[in-house]
């Protein structure tokens, strides 16, 4: 079978996908085995970071290039004006209601009636079985988007899965399905979140088992097996880190900007390309858009396949992410600013890459990094380039 003339792409979105979880980037104790064989034949995005918690920025900026004048507007229209039809499959109300730019729709009604344990009822394998089916029947070159927030606020998964990681001397974890979303006290008890992190990891085994099942689908089908698949996370979720707990406050739901939210796992497999390839420059949701506009020109001018995804991306030394009640955070090659307004103004720093899980706040001790990095933040958003950075911002001390 040969490939197909007109681009073709599979970009599968997890919200609350947690970078942290996964065998790919470090973790050693949740079973991930699918994800991870993908990623031994993918580029594998280090350092891909959120520039706002809020999911309908994150689907503007990945979907919609209104700040890129020289790009063709929207990814649908990409795909359009290069002969692919384009299809969004969903679970979300809010990623279907922002998504009326695809040619068409298809909305998965989430289940939350699973009190039997089976595994063929929860929401995640409700999800995965639909959307397998919907593609079985697509015969013709496309972009197929797949959102769903299975691990955002249902966790359905058989409770034995969550003893599959409990220690014989753990307390049993918690039954609830639903997921948690709290800001935690000082006084809270550790074993309350050494039972939800159970609980998150069964439904993260879980997620995996079903992108197992739909690996399957594609790489048999004749059109999607010759496809770009982008397999990623849109926002990640804190497990107590930093005291938040899912979103955290309902009043400034996201509003924790640290890595467990911020980094999100991003995979993107070539036909023909590298395989087991790690990017460690920084990256935010918007750069995709930009790699893939360049894919799709470069497969309709029927070139040689590309080994990398990224080479059109400029480099960027800065991301600045922000949120809507004001709090913002400045990520450099060597530092990671943190900067909580209002009553509480506060500045946390921490030494990147080696402060992986920003543990070890330096802001006292390094004021001199604490202003030059507000500098920069003050020049990026009033526009100003941010270029050069000066030595300490991309070295250290």
């Amino acid at each position: 079978m040969h490939a197909p003339s007109a681009p073709t792409a599979i970009c599968l979105v997890t919200d609350r996908l947690s970078a942290g979880m996964l065998g790919a980037y470090g973790n050693c104790w949740v079973g991930t085995p699918s994800f991870d064989r993908l990623a031994s034949s993918a580029l594998v995005a280090d350092q891909m970071l959120l520039t706002s918690p809020l999911l309908g920025d994150f689907y503007r900026s990945i979907w919609q290039s209104d700040h890129e004048p020289e790009q063709s507007g929207h990814i649908a229209e990409i795909f359009s004006d290069r002969g692919s039809a384009s299809l969004l499959i969903t679970d979300d109300a809010e990623v279907e209601s922002i998504g009326n730019r695809f040619t068409r729709s298809c909305f998965i009604d989430p289940r939350s009636d699973n009190q039997s344990g089976d595994i063929q009822r929860t929401e995640t394998e409700n999800f995965f079985s639909r959307a397998a089916d919907i593609l079985i029947g697509i015969e013709d070159p496309a972009l197929v988007w797949l959102h769903t927030r299975c691990l955002a606020e249902t966790w359905d998964a058989p409770y034995a899965m969550r003893e599959w990681y409990a220690a014989e001397d753990d307390p049993p974890p918690p039954t609830s399905q639903r997921a948690p979303h709290f800001y935690q006290s000082e006084k809270i008890d550790p074993d309350e979140l050494l039972g939800w992190a159970q609980a998150y990891a069964a439904e993260v085994a879980l997620w995996d088992q079903c992108l197992g099942g739909l690996l399957e689908i594609i790489d048999q089908h004749p059109i999607f097996q010759h496809a770009v698949l982008l397999v990623m996370g849109c926002r990640g979720y804190p497990l107590g880190e930093h005291r938040s707990v899912g979103h955290g406050l309902a009043v400034d739901a996201d509003g924790d900007l640290y890595r467990e939210l911020l980094q999100l796992p991003c995979l993107v497999r070539l036909p023909g390309g590298q395989h087991a390839n790690r990017v460690q420059r920084l990256l935010q949701p918007d750069d995709l858009l930009k790699a893939v506009a360049t894919w799709c020109a470069r497969e309709t001018q029927q070139k040689d396949p590309v080994s990398d995804f990224f080479p059109s991306v400029p480099p960027r030394s800065t991301v600045l992410s922000t949120h809507q009640n004001g709090n913002w955070s400045v990520r450099t090659p060597a530092w990671f600013l943190r900067a909580q307004v209002g009553k509480k103004k506060t500045r946390e720093l921490y030494f990147k890459p080696d402060d992986l899980w920003e543990v070890n706040d330096l802001a006292e001790r390094c004021a001199e990094v604490v202003g030059a990095i507000e500098q920069l933040h003050e020049k990026v958003v009033s526009g100003q380039p941010a270029e050069p950075l000066d030595e300490i911002l991309t070295k250290g001390l």
